[in-house]
């Protein structure tokens, strides 16, 4: 499961859009006005998008994409995705495709995720290599805008990032005492 964790988080960068139009030029604004956010080229990922994926951290990407790990004559191979988000069908990545490398760095290790992962957050753009029923293949998508210091900072730590807190409710956990009893004794002389 630690390599499946590991194995995707990458991918997070791909924020599951991508613009469908290149970015009109700015209008001119007054000096309190805020900046307008800027849509990314067709085919480029928006740097906010990319941020926002990398702070959400790697259980985010495992949320959405589950994956299966490959191996063949003994060697570890990649990553079989096994679903997509609907959110993801602009990409070229398909369920059955399995990914092999995220920007150069094959994702055998944990630390090998994570490492790319924090890459991420200062690259000019996203490189996935992935095997198509058999086939080598590469997709390669650009990302618009400079890198974040605020993401860059937030991931130059050696551990994953904290998730941003949320105000709803974490889950239920329940905790069983033990009574003595084996589980298959239901208690019968």
């Amino acid at each position: 499961m630690l390599g499946a964790y590991l194995s995707l988080s990458a991918l997070a960068g791909c924020g599951g859009q991508q613009a469908a139009a290149p970015a009109a030029a700015p209008a001119k604004q007054g000096a309190s006005a805020a900046p307008a956010k800027q849509a990314a080229p067709a085919g480029q990922l928006a740097r906010a998008d990319v941020d926002r994926a990398l702070l959400q951290g790697p259980p985010w990407i495992l949320r959405r994409v589950p994956v299966e790990e490959v191996i063949r004559a003994g060697a570890f191979i990649g990553w079989k995705i096994l679903a997509l988000p609907a959110d993801w069908s602009s990409i070229e990545l398909k369920p059955g495709d399995v990914v092999t490398q995220v920007n150069g760095t094959t994702l055998e290790r944990p630390d090998d995720l994570f490492a790319a992962y924090r890459a991420l957050a200062s690259a000019s753009e996203l490189k996935i290599a992935y095997e198509r029923e058999g086939t080598a293949r590469e997709l390669a998508m650009p990302i618009f805008g400079p890198p974040s210091p605020e993401t860059v900072k937030a991931l130059e730590s050696d551990s994953p990032p904290r998730r941003p807190a949320t105000t709803r409710p974490r889950g239920t956990t329940v905790i069983e005492e033990d009574d003595g009893r084996t589980p298959l004794d239901d208690g019968a002389p």
